[in-house]
């Protein structure tokens, strides 16, 4: 029997490539092994959406040794950012979110190929953004249209997903779990998105989506309109700050949102991306079978979607 030292010399002259080139990531091959390593250098990660979910999520990405990481956002960094996204700063106000954080991963993991793209997702040409083999896609995107236009898309050609549903209005983080699309409760994004999914792109109205899901199960706090002493609001728009805080139209209210929650909303996203390419199985989450097969999509454009509440 080797002892521990002769047992990590033999691992150490096995595996000499990975280790002179990702000695940084020496912790995680600890708990994911050097194979493991290499699986996550090998793979693509797209994360779309680089707001107070997206931005955490792909910083952990990169941590995790991830080879090649597509940003995707087109907006750019403001002073309503600085609670809860992670590229904001007062020197990146003005500065795309995807430039800002390409500067911050590229000196985590300088090894990292990351691609930027300084655009926004066009719900009637998902394809365009995938002009190369994706592993795996993080879903941050608050849209509603174009968030099921990039599910609809992942799901139809079986590439593997993670889809955010909505961290505004919560405050404890302990009660983020990871579910199927399909089976959330309680959370208005969600149930939006599973109904344009059914009702556009013929999702199944019984059953799994397949597609795992992470979300809060602390119910919503409804938000309260900031005064300041000038009169004005925040940054509510014009049009939305008369109205009333208890609305039942909740869809256009600016909800409140945490650091602490948005970010472990991101990590777990980053779990569930690294777990799969690891080739573990997520927990409640049923793998695609291989006879699963959705009715030819509707064709775009559709009316119904110029009305998109969010």
């Amino acid at each position: 029997m080797l002892r521990a030292t002769e047992y990590m010399a033999k691992i150490a002259a096995e595996h000499s490539e990975i280790i002179g080139r990702d000695r940084r990531f020496e912790r995680l091959a600890r708990l994911v092994d050097y194979d493991g390593i290499a699986k996550l250098r090998n793979a693509h990660v797209m994360v779309v959406g680089l707001g107070g979910v997206g931005s955490w999520c792909a910083e952990a990405i990169v941590r995790s040794g991830v080879g090649t990481v597509t940003l995707i956002d087109f907006d750019k960094v403001s002073i309503n950012n600085f609670n809860r996204q992670m590229p904001a700063l007062e020197t990146t106000v003005g500065v795309s979110k995807a430039r800002a954080l390409y500067d911050r991963l590229k000196l985590i993991n300088r090894h990292c190929q990351i691609i930027i793209k300084e655009e926004q997702v066009d719900r009637f040409d998902i394809k365009r953004i995938f002009d190369r083999d994706v592993d795996f896609v993080i879903d941050a995107i608050d849209q509603l249209g174009n968030k099921c236009a990039l599910i609809n898309y992942c799901v139809r050609n079986k590439i593997k997903l993670v889809t955010s549903a909505g961290a505004g209005g919560r405050l404890d983080p302990t009660q983020i779990r990871v579910i199927d699309l399909s089976e959330t409760r309680d959370d208005s994004l969600a149930k939006m998105v599973r109904v344009y999914l059914r009702k556009r792109h013929a999702f199944p109205r019984k059953g799994n989506f397949y597609v795992p899901c992470v979300v809060s199960l602390e119910p919503l706090r409804i938000p309260v309109e900031p005064a300041f002493p000038d009169g004005a609001p925040d940054i509510t728009p014009p049009e939305l700050a008369a109205l009333d805080p208890v609305s039942k139209d909740r869809r256009k209210m600016i909800m409140g949102t945490a650091a602490f929650v948005t970010r472990c909303f991101g990590m777990t996203c980053a779990s569930v991306a690294i777990r799969t390419i690891l080739g573990e199985k997520i927990p409640g989450i049923k793998n695609m079978p291989g006879g699963f097969r959705l009715p030819k999509d509707p064709p775009l454009p559709l009316p119904e979607y110029e009305g998109d509440p969010l």
